[in-house]
């Protein structure tokens, strides 16, 4: 090329060069059609504004009802389920779960068929009064359940006192896979009706009345010589006058998982039989002490 061709002379005049006038240099290179790469943002008619904003923003107003609509769905449809469950409707249950219950109540109807021919068990030795407590295992037979329910022991962890007797020992064997028991010390029973006993008034409205002073002692077991919270412990650990009768207006104690007692770690079987010397270090870590 010569400097006299007119083009070369143009180009050569519109663009500075680099070490003059970088910044101009890039601002030409940015116009020329090749180098620039990049979409630009542009309106779709001359004379328009760009409307990139306001749709992000409605888009975003969509996605938080639609969210806000679902959260609400969601938490209809978990009321519903909650109140269908709790009103006697269905309730989901694992296969496994089912199968081990089943195979669980078929060996207790075959323990039950054996107890016949063992032999005869006799009353503790020591003791008047037995600490009998349900443990939360699962699967109980019909047998079983009619036993319990003469106990009182209608719930899981639930507790309540019995007389060391004959008959006592007859039933315990039957139940013996859903109990633990022993006799218990007159320091526990003291706790345990000062801490959880409450009293069974089917006259009133409220059926349930929780012990908290000696008035209401005097007023549902006066009548029995009964007047006082060392009254109350000392008839039932003794076993004395008016235990059948005081045992029927208290109601069942409602005590905790004995799995769970040591803390984080869980026992791997649930407490039952006779636990004997064992009986008041479970009670005292049921009522947390």
């Amino acid at each position: 090329f010569s400097h006299a061709d007119p083009n070369f002379s143009i180009l050569f005049c519109a663009v500075p060069r680099w070490h003059q006038d970088p910044q101009r240099a890039w601002e030409l290179m940015e116009e020329d059609v090749g180098a620039n790469l990049k979409a630009k943002l542009q309106p779709r008619r001359p004379g328009e504004s760009l409307k990139v904003a306001q749709t992000v923003l409605k888009r975003r107003d969509r996605n938080l009802q639609a969210a806000a609509k679902r959260a609400e769905q969601i938490a209809k449809a978990k009321a519903k389920a909650k109140q269908t469950q709790y009103k006697g409707g269905f309730k989901v249950i694992k296969m496994e779960t089912l199968l081990k219950q089943s195979l669980d109540k078929i060996k207790e109807e075959k323990r039950l068929k054996r107890l016949p021919n063992k032999k005869k068990p006799k009353p503790k030795k020591k003791g008047q009064v037995i600490a009998l407590c349900r443990n939360g295992k699962k699967g109980v037979p019909k047998k079983v359940k009619s036993v319990l329910r003469d106990f009182g022991l209608r719930a899981r962890h639930s507790m309540t006192f019995i007389l060391n007797n004959e008959e006592s020992a007859r039933k315990l064997q039957e139940v013996k896979p859903f109990t633990f028991w022993g006799v218990p010390s007159f320091k526990n029973v003291y706790n345990l009706v000062h801490k959880k006993a409450v009293f069974v008034d089917r006259e009133a409205a409220v059926k349930k009345v929780v012990l908290s002073d000696n008035m209401l002692i005097e007023k549902h077991l006066g009548d029995l010589g009964v007047i006082c919270t060392e009254d109350l412990a000392h008839v039932i650990h003794t076993g004395g006058k008016g235990f059948d009768e005081v045992m029927r207006r208290l109601a069942p104690v409602n005590m905790g998982d004995s799995k769970k007692v040591e803390g984080l770690v869980e026992k791997k079987y649930h407490d039952c039989g006779d636990l004997r010397g064992r009986i008041n270090k479970v009670l005292e870590a049921l009522m947390g002490e």
